[in-house]
């Protein structure tokens, strides 16, 4: 049985290109960016064109660098009003 709430799922697909708009705006290419996170330019590319899920910590680190915000993605209806003790 899966108890799973779809309402939580994120596209990672409009936040791989608002990390790709963030990047090119700072005229960072993908190869110097690799530089800074450790990461290969491929997986870069696949975050911002093919929606590829990234690492927490990545997540943050491009989101931080490019000042992308992640509210907009995460809180698409709005934080949930009543959330019982423990969790959802």
């Amino acid at each position: 049985m899966n108890n799973r709430n779809d309402r939580f799922i994120l596209d990672f697909m409009p936040i791989g290109q608002d990390i790709k708009r963030g990047r090119e705006a700072k005229n960072v290419t993908r190869e110097q960016l690799s530089e800074i996170t450790g990461y290969a330019p491929r997986h870069i590319q696949a975050i911002e064109n093919e929606g590829q899920t990234p690492s927490v910590d990545l997540l943050f680190q491009l989101a931080e660098i490019f000042d992308v915000s992640l509210d907009r993605h995460t809180f698409k209806e709005g934080i949930p009003s009543k959330v019982p003790y423990g969790g959802v």
